[in-house]
């Protein structure tokens, strides 16, 4: 699915470039294009499937971890909606209609780009890990140093909707619940706290892909434990 949606997007960048008149049109068609092109892209990187994905392979006694991450779930009516209105309005023929053209990107860029799960979920991500510690950019993190290696989630809080019934819950509120409860099901990822700082060796995991993953480190940390 995330292969179709990136060659769809990809097009239809290109298209916005074909569109524009005049030079308003342009810039606005440039930006359109420049969204949809750089979210084909982000999109063509991760993983074929709606969960994250991981390969798991000794190196020389260290055991190295690639993570792929799950893409953020779209909030199709947004996403389409703003794409549609924006290419109606940079490619109308009424003057200065373009205008608006402007704040439908700004929309696309935030809906398309801006990936709630936070920094680095959208990101392939790779360390080593072995009985010394964890090597990740080129840092060791050294076993001895690393006080604790957990699996966190931003949005694991419980959200509380009050119903009135009078006024009930609004069509907004419940899409947006939705919306957040699908993101939060691959906003899992696995830090290591060294030294006094946090560590993200990987994130933009589902919850079964996360604890997989963590099993793996503490197999690699820990070979004699885990063997006996």
């Amino acid at each position: 699915m995330n292969r179709i949606m990136a060659i769809i997007a990809g097009i239809t960048g290109f298209w916005f470039l074909m569109i524009p008149r005049s030079m308003g049109q342009a810039i606005a068609g440039l930006a359109f294009a420049t969204i949809l092109l750089v979210f084909a892209y982000r999109r063509f990187s991760a993983s074929r499937k709606r969960t994250a994905e991981y390969t798991s392979h000794n190196e020389g006694g260290w055991q190295r971890i690639e993570i792929l991450p799950a893409a953020a779930p779209l909030n199709w009516f947004a996403a389409i909606g703003s794409v549609v209105l924006g290419g109606a309005t940079v490619g109308a023929d009424t003057p200065g209609l373009w205008v608006m053209g402007y704040l439908f990107a700004a929309i696309a860029g935030l809906v398309l780009l801006l990936d709630p799960r936070g920094k680095g979920a959208a990101t392939q991500s790779r360390f080593r890990v072995g009985p010394d510690g964890i090597e990740i950019n080129e840092q060791l993190l050294r076993k001895e140093d690393i006080h604790h290696i957990g699996i966190k989630n931003k949005f694991s809080g419980n959200v509380e909707v009050v119903y009135d019934a009078n006024r009930g819950v609004s069509t907004g509120t419940l899409v947006g619940m939705a919306h957040r409860r699908k993101v939060s099901e691959v906003a899992y990822r696995i830090e290591a706290e060294a030294a006094g700082k946090a560590h993200v060796l990987a994130a933009g995991l589902d919850d079964v892909t996360a604890r997989a993953i963590a099993a793996e480190i503490n197999r690699a940390m820990n070979p004699t434990a885990v063997a006996s």
